[in-house]
């Protein structure tokens, strides 16, 4: 399915996860609104509390009356990224899915703008390619990205950071198995366009990074998980897939003879009674 360019269609909404952050979501939100200023348009945004125990939940609330556009959706308890991304894609309805980043790494005034513009016809995804990254998670992200692009085909250098891409088409990947980290992987995999676009990255505002060594070895395992649903488990299940299709042109092709062999004796009647 083609879609419009969300650039023209405006059929996006701005997800963003968000974990004990309160020191950095009114600076957000008044970055959001200058980058709408400068756009001309305003779209949705989700923000998804992940179960924050900071006073991020009393910060959203006040910031709700503020801004018209925000809606927030709170998890009782920690679910993680896969677990926001699952909520977010079954609460959003609009055609093109826009993941930010509450730690102001990513500076939506020119991510925002960057994104839309490369979102071109054709193009089923863009991430975006931080530049001058100083979170001292290059090489770990650098070996992710080049096991994906020789696994899956993925093309792009920096798969786990803000991104656009198509709804629909997300809807369809299996977060169980293949988790958050390689949703794009599994995109290109499939076929799907994904492309980037290079993006300014900047030091977080305020509070810690989540990423610790113990995600290293969860990474690790997600990636050897979702390898081998990609490259054996699905090919050793497409056989069965075809199993219904097989009996039914093994029954047309019954009732098609059937049908041939009662027409044959018909005629053979008529001619041996004329």
């Amino acid at each position: 399915m083609l879609l419009a360019p969300p650039s023209l269609s405006h059929s996006v909404t701005i997800v963003i996860p968000c974990l004990n952050e309160e020191g950095n979501l009114e600076k957000l939100f008044h970055t959001l609104d200058r980058t709408f200023q400068n756009l001309g348009f305003t779209l949705p945004v989700l923000l998804i509390d992940d179960g924050s125990t900071d006073c991020t939940p009393q910060i959203l609330t006040q910031l709700c009356c503020q801004y018209a556009y925000l809606k927030t959706i709170r998890h009782p308890q920690k679910r993680g990224v896969t677990g926001v991304w699952k909520t977010a894609i079954t609460h959003v309805d609009t055609e093109w899915i826009f993941w930010g980043q509450a730690d102001l790494e990513s500076d939506f005034q020119t991510d925002l703008p960057l994104l839309l513009e490369a979102c071109v016809p054709g193009v089923d995804g863009v991430a975006g390619w931080r530049q001058q990254r100083g979170d001292g998670k290059v090489m770990a992200s650098k070996f992710a990205n080049l096991a994906c692009r020789m696994s899956f085909g993925l093309k792009i250098h920096d798969m786990n950071w803000i991104k656009l891409v198509r709804r629909d088409i997300l809807t369809k990947v299996p977060f169980d198995v293949v988790t958050h980290r390689y949703l794009l992987a599994i995109l290109a995999g499939w076929g799907y366009n994904i492309t980037e676009v290079a993006t300014p990255w900047h030091p977080r505002f305020s509070g810690q990074s989540k990423f610790g060594r113990g995600r290293l070895v969860t990474s690790a395992m997600n990636f050897s998980r979702t390898w081998w649903w990609f490259h054996v488990e699905n090919r050793l299940l497409l056989p069965f897939q075809y199993i219904p299709a097989m009996f039914k042109a093994v029954d047309v092709g019954f009732r098609a003879g059937k049908e041939a062999f009662d027409m044959q004796v018909s005629r053979d009647r008529v001619a041996s009674n004329s």
